[in-house]
C-alpha cells in the first residue's frame, strides 16, 4: 500500500498542483508538445516517488506510468472537443479512474515494499547523522507511521487541489454560467483555501468552527447574493466545497 500511496501522490501533485492553466489549455487544443511535456514531469516525480526501492524497476515503471498518462490525456481531450460540459464531467472522472487503474495495473514491475539498501545506503552516505529511511518506526518514538502520512497527503492533495477542478467542472455542468478567466482563478484560490481549513477542523473535530468560514464567505459575498444567478452559482459551489471537505474530513479522522 504504501508504493501506491507514494505514485499516487506523484500523480496527485503532477496532475493538480504542477499543472499550470496555459499547460492544460494547451492540451485541450490537442498540442501534442504539451502532452509530452505533461508527460515527462508524471514520469520524474513516480520515478522520484519510488526509486528508493529500487533505481531500475522505478524507472521502467514511470516511463510506463508516463506513456500511459500521455495517452489518456490525449484521448480525453480529443473526446472532449466540442461536447457538453456534463460530458466533460463524466470524461475528466473517467480520467482519473483510468490513470488510478494504470498505478495499479503497472504496480508488479516494483520490488516488495522494502527500500533498496545501496539506494538507502547512498543517501545515508550524504546525511550520515540523519536516518533518511526506516523500514519500520520503532515504537517508542510517537510519529505517524509513514503509510498514514501519505494518506493524509492524499487526502488533502485529492480534496483541496483535485476539488479545484472538479468543483469548476460540476459549475460548468449545472450553472452553464463561463466565468471570466480573473474571477475564475479567484474562486478557485477561495475555494483551496477554504477546503483546507475545513478538511482540517472536521479532522480535529472541530465542526463548530465550520459555520464561522461559511459566514465569513458569504458575507463577503452579501451584496451579490441577491441577484438570483449569482446566488444559485455560488450555492453550488460552496456546498460542492463543503461535501468534499466534509468527507475528507471524516476519511482523515477515520485513519488517523
Amino acid at each position: 500500500m504504501t508504493l501506491f500511496l507514494l505514485v499516487l501522490c506523484a500523480h496527485l501533485i503532477g496532475d493538480f498542483l504542477l499543472q499550470n492553466d496555459h499547460l492544460v489549455a494547451a492540451k485541450n487544443a490537442g498540442r501534442i508538445w504539451a502532452h509530452l511535456k505533461h508527460g515527462l514531469l508524471i514520469t520524474g516525480l513516480t520515478w522520484l516517488a519510488v526509486h528508493c526501492y529500487g533505481l531500475k524497476a522505478a524507472f521502467f515503471y514511470a516511463v510506463l506510468v508516463g506513456l500511459a498518462h500521455v495517452l489518456l490525456d490525449s484521448a480525453k481531450s480529443w473526446l472532449e472537443r466540442g461536447k457538453a460540459a456534463g460530458t466533460k464531467l463524466f470524461l475528466f472522472l473517467l480520467d482519473q479512474g483510468l490513470h488510478l487503474l494504470a498505478l495499479l495495473a503497472f504496480s508488479p514491475l516494483l520490488p516488495a515494499d522494502v527500500p533498496d539498501p545501496k539506494v538507502i545506503a547512498f543517501y545515508q552516505r550524504l546525511r550520515p547523522a540523519v536516518p533518511v529511511f526506516a523500514t519500520a518506526t520503532p515504537a517508542s518514538l510517537a510519529v505517524l507511521p509513514l503509510e498514514k502520512i501519505l494518506w493524509v497527503a492524499v487526502t488533502y492533495l485529492a480534496a483541496v487541489f483535485g476539488g479545484a477542478v472538479l468543483t469548476n467542472r460540476i459549475l460548468a455542468w449545472l450553472t452553464e454560467d463561463a466565468q471570466e478567466e480573473k474571477t475564475r482563478r479567484l474562486s478557485s484560490a477561495i475555494g483551496i483555501m477554504e477546503r483546507l481549513i475545513l478538511i482540517t477542523l472536521v479532522a480535529v473535530d472541530a465542526i463548530s468552527a465550520v459555520g464561522f468560514v461559511l459566514a465569513a464567505k458569504s458575507l463577503a459575498r452579501y451584496q451579490e447574493l441577491n441577484k438570483r444567478d449569482f446566488a444559485e452559482y455560488y450555492l453550488v459551489g460552496t456546498l460542492t466545497s463543503f461535501c468534499l471537505s466534509l468527507f475528507a474530513g471524516l476519511w482523515l479522522k477515520t485513519i488517523l
